[in-house]
């Protein structure tokens, strides 16, 4: 599924958040794991990626810093404003839900593996956004029941969450992220009410 190649086209943006063993200050290590490293073999690969890296000791609170990213990226490429997506594995899980709660006019859909220690009081914000959890039963890092708790939570507030639990599976389901239909599913939500920045000038 490549890329069009008219002055017109507009990129749609994954925003995906690694697992805190991926903190630190070497930014090729991105690419050892998850969604930076199946780019490294899928050059056609249909999104634009933003991938940054939490530094040592801290976790993904930093909206702030988060939304400046973005805006950067949007300000200097040709980003589709209504197919922006976010996605994380561990603690990454945890932050793009987070983010999500935090500017849900921001995003289009949430794609969140493995979250870890998600926060229940989230529910009413994220029942406004498609959202798709995986998550293993045998997970003993991240226990499911946190995960059904949240989508109770969600559920409870008028959401519709996706949730895929998944037998006999621990906490390492990166190969998620090697499946077809996730991305399908992402391309097929777009927000329609974002305020929509003018595009980058050529």
């Amino acid at each position: 599924m490549p890329f069009g190649t008219t002055p017109d086209t507009r990129w749609p943006l994954i925003l995906y958040l690694p697992a805190g063993s991926l903190r630190g200050g070497d930014g090729k290590r991105l690419r050892t794991l998850g969604l930076p490293h199946k780019l490294e073999s899928e050059p056609d690969f249909p999104f634009i990626v933003v991938s940054p890296q939490c530094p040592p000791g801290e976790i993904w609170t930093d909206a702030e810093a988060i939304d400046a990213l973005l805006d950067r990226v949007i300000h200097d490429y040709r980003i589709d404003q209504q197919r922006i997506y976010v996605t994380g594995h561990s603690m990454g899980g945890r932050g793009a839900l987070y983010f999500a709660y935090r500017s849900p006019s921001r995003f289009a859909a949430v794609l969140a593996l493995s979250p870890y220690s998600p926060i229940t009081a989230w529910g009413g914000r994220l029942a406004h956004i498609p959202l798709w959890l995986f998550q293993g039963t045998a997970d003993t890092l991240a226990p499911i029941g946190e995960t059904k708790d949240l989508v109770q939570a969600i559920e409870a507030a008028g959401g519709h969450p996706r949730f895929d639990s998944l037998p006999a599976r621990d906490h390492s389901i990166l190969d998620i992220y090697d499946r077809h239909d996730i991305y399908e599913w992402l391309l097929q939500q777009k927000r329609t009410n974002s305020a929509v920045q003018p595009p980058p000038k050529t």
